[in-house]
């Protein structure tokens, strides 16, 4: 996981991209919000970088906790622990996998669908 993006948030809703501004390279770099998890009474974002990054893999994922700092607003805080990291990781694939149809629609919400895939599923 990398920790060097500082908590300079911008999130862009209509498209459910985030960016955030890299201090080491003085950036902005774009993320797709993939999911926001309630995990043992914290709250944590898991994001995939837009365009390619040298420290991040093409399969893998930033996850970080969101608090609030002094002046109320919400911050990423990179999570230092590899249990609650894993503990957090496994809570998104288990999430991931609750709400997969099987289908190959591209961005799917199941109930707006019209493919066989995700009415069969409805079905069961």
């Amino acid at each position: 996981m990398a920790d060097f993006f500082e908590d300079d948030i911008n999130e862009q809703e209509d498209e459910d991209i985030i960016t955030l501004h890299n201090y080491e390279t003085d950036k902005d770099e774009e993320f797709y919000h993939l999911a926001t998890l309630d995990v043992d009474k914290k709250w944590y974002i898991v994001m995939q970088p837009v365009q390619p990054l040298p420290d991040i893999g093409e399969d893998e994922v930033l996850i970080y906790e969101i608090v609030t700092d002094k002046t109320g607003e919400s911050t990423f805080k990179p999570i230092e622990s590899e249990e609650e990291l894993q503990k957090v990781f496994d809570e998104f694939i288990k999430e991931l996998e609750a709400n997969d149809c099987g289908c190959d629609c591209e961005d799917c919400h199941h109930d707006d669908c019209d493919c066989d895939e995700c009415h069969h599923h409805d079905e069961d």
